[in-house]
Parts: structure tokens; sequence; C-alpha cells
């Protein structure tokens, strides 16, 4: 209960995200190492020298995505898979891509162990989006971005949106870009600084 006052406290309102941190629980997604820390909002180390996004990270994103229970979602990231846990209870289905197949294949045993039925998880390429399974009411980026983001979002439905960090020189900014109904119009809506490493391109070689 204090963690979600906590998300409250720092601004985070959306009853969806609420209800979806109160659901699942973190310490599934971290090392046993991890289990005293699962409860404080910081990022924790993952294998392949990933991070797992801090809650009230993680609660900023799904507030701005703003996703319903009919929604199809893209992840690009899954990481842990703690996000895309909290995606799944917000929307109709997650497809979660990762580019390091040690942590999809950990991520997909996780989901099947606690019963996740509605996330599908790929080894792919995130930046590239899934155009041929598109288009998606959502699509989420774990981690910052910089340059052509285009591909994502010509995989939007009209009216859909997608959220990650934009990534300029040193500022890194939560966004949300909303495509047009019925154009290519986007308009874009900022809200605040939040720090996340940089998504990189390709899958990995070793990992």
């Amino acid at each position: 209960m204090s963690f979600l006052l906590g998300l409250r406290a720092r601004g985070v309102l959306d009853t969806a995200t609420l209800r979806a941190f109160e659901r699942v629980s973190r310490v599934e997604f971290v090392g046993h190492q991890y289990a005293d820390l699962v409860h404080e909002d910081i990022s924790l180390p993952i294998p392949c020298g990933q991070s797992q996004t801090s809650p009230g990270g993680l609660a900023r994103m799904l507030s701005a995505l703003g996703a319903s229970s009919g929604d199809r979602i893209l992840e690009i990231g899954t990481g842990s898979g703690y996000g895309t846990a909290l995606l799944s209870h917000v929307g109709l289905s997650v497809v979660s891509l990762e580019r390091y197949r040690s942590l999809a294949e950990a991520a997909r045993t996780r989901f099947a162990r606690l019963g996740f039925s509605n996330i599908r998880v790929l080894h792919a390429d995130g930046m590239r989006g899934l155009a041929n399974e598109g288009p998606f009411d959502r699509i989420i980026v774990q981690g910052s971005i910089e340059g052509d983001h285009e591909p994502l979002l010509e995989q939007l439905t009209p009216g859909g949106c997608l959220v990650g960090v934009l990534r300029a020189g040193h500022v890194t900014e939560l966004t949300r870009w909303r495509r047009g109904e019925g154009s290519r119009s986007v308009e874009m809506d900022h809200f605040g600084r939040l720090d996340l490493p940089l998504l990189s391109k390709g899958m990995a070689e070793a990992l």
C-alpha cells in the first residue's frame, strides 16, 4: 500500500496504471539479491548489462501511454518483463520485442510460470517495429530514442500513440507522439525529464 501511495505522491493518478502496479509483484522480475529493494523507486540491474526502469518512471510512461482494455500494444525492449507485465493489465494484448535472446527467453519462461496469457515476446530489432503485425493502438519504447522513429509512427492506428524518451543532445524528455485521426499528422506532448539508456539498434550477436 505504501508503494502505491508513493506513486500517487509523485503525481501518478491514473487508475488503470495504479491498478496494474497493485496486481504485478516486482519481486518476480528481479534477482533474489535485490528483493529488499523492490519497493524503492530506483532502477535495478538485470542481465546483459541492462537495467529495469524505476517504478516511478514506468508509471509516468504508462500514464502518458493512456492505453485502454481493448488496445493492442507493441513494446520495444522487454528487459526483465516487469513493464510488459504491467502493460498486460492495461491493454488487450502485448507484443514485446527484445534484442537480447537470453532476456527474451527468460521473459517467456517467467510469463508462462506466472500465467500471463496475453503477452508474446519476440527476439527482434525493436527499432524496426513489427510492421507485418501492425498497426498497433499503442507503442511504448523502454529507452531513449534519437533520430528517425518514423517506422514506429507508421505502425500506429489513426489516433494511436507512441511513448518514449526523446533524446536531444544531453536532454532526455518523456514524449508522446499521437497520430491524427484519418490523417498522417502527428502531435507531440512532453511530460518532463526522464533519464533512460539510449535504445540500441539491431539484435545482440553474443547474448
